[in-house]
C-alpha cells in the first residue's frame, strides 16, 4: 500500500495518513458521532439505530443537517449502559416476541393447510 499524499490532503503532525488520533478524554461528553458509531457500539446495524432514533428509545441526533446527522457521545453511551442493564427483561421481551411471531406463521401455515385440502 502506498503512502501517497494527494493535494487536497495534508498530514497531521505525527498521524499517518489515513489514521486518526485518539479523542482527548476530555472532549468525550462533548464529541459527536455519526450512526454507524451508534450502532457499532452496541453491536447493531445502523437501520435498527434509526428505527430506535425514530420509535424515541435513543437519543435524538444532536445535529441533523442534509448528509450530516450526528449524536451526542455521552447521551449515545448513556443509551447503550442503560439498554445493557435491562438485560434480562429485554431478552425475555425478544423472546416473546419470537414466539408471538412464531405462532402466527404456524397458524397461518395451518390456516392455508386447511385452505388447499378444502378446495381439493
Amino acid at each position: 500500500m502506498h503512502n501517497t499524499i494527494h493535494q487536497s490532503q495534508e498530514p497531521r503532525a505525527g498521524v499517518p495518513l489515513g489514521q486518526s488520533r485518539p479523542m482527548p478524554v476530555e472532549l468525550a461528553a462533548v464529541a459527536l458521532i455519526d450512526a454507524v458509531t451508534c450502532a457499532v457500539a452496541g453491536g447493531m446495524s445502523v437501520s435498527w439505530w434509526y428505527e430506535e432514533v425514530r420509535a424515541g428509545r435513543a437519543p435524538a441526533p444532536a445535529i441533523q443537517q442534509v448528509r450530516c446527522t450526528r449524536w451526542r457521545m455521552a447521551q449515545v453511551v448513556q443509551f447503550w449502559t442503560e439498554r445493557a442493564s435491562l438485560g434480562a427483561s429485554d431478552a425475555a421481551m425478544s423472546t416473546a416476541r419470537a414466539k408471538k411471531a412464531s405462532d402466527a406463521a404456524s397458524a397461518k401455515r395451518e390456516h392455508d393447510r386447511n385452505l388447499a385440502a378444502t378446495a381439493e
